[in-house]
């Protein structure tokens, strides 16, 4: 079994499991960051990236998604190709405009499912994935 092991990222004053993600779309590639989070359901990630990745929104699934504070927010969704280190998969990402807390989060759905296991180390301050090689 592999492990990857991403130490936690300084984000306002403290030090959080924010690790580097890089996004594909047909033509172009994102690399950006993303707090990894197993309380959220979906990866969600700020819209200036949806922009720069030149992605349709008619090629988009609108959902409305639940934030942490109960609100609906308005999403694009899609299904687009994800590196986490040397591991590449597909993943469903989400797109909107009114995540508005700094970052972007990188959820259960198809990502946490590719692992073997993720686990954060808060001690140790590190986040680390486990998989099998392919």
């Amino acid at each position: 079994m592999r492990s990857i092991i991403f130490p936690y990222t300084r984000f306002g004053g403290r030090f959080a499991p924010i690790i580097p993600v890089t996004l594909f779309s047909r033509s172009l590639t994102f690399k950006t960051e993303a707090y990894v989070d197993s309380g959220a359901f979906c990866s969600i990630f700020q819209n200036e990236i949806f922009e720069v990745l030149q992605l349709s929104k008619e090629q988009a699934q609108t959902k409305m998604l639940k934030a942490a504070d109960g609100n609906l927010i308005p999403a694009y969704l899609f299904r687009l190709p994800v590196q986490i280190a040397d591991m590449r998969l597909r993943a469903s990402i989400a797109f909107s405009d009114k995540l508005k807390i700094g970052f972007n989060l990188l959820g259960r759905q198809t990502i946490f499912g590719a692992f073997e296991e993720i686990a954060s180390n808060e001690r140790e301050k590190k986040v680390i994935f486990r998989y099998e090689n392919r």
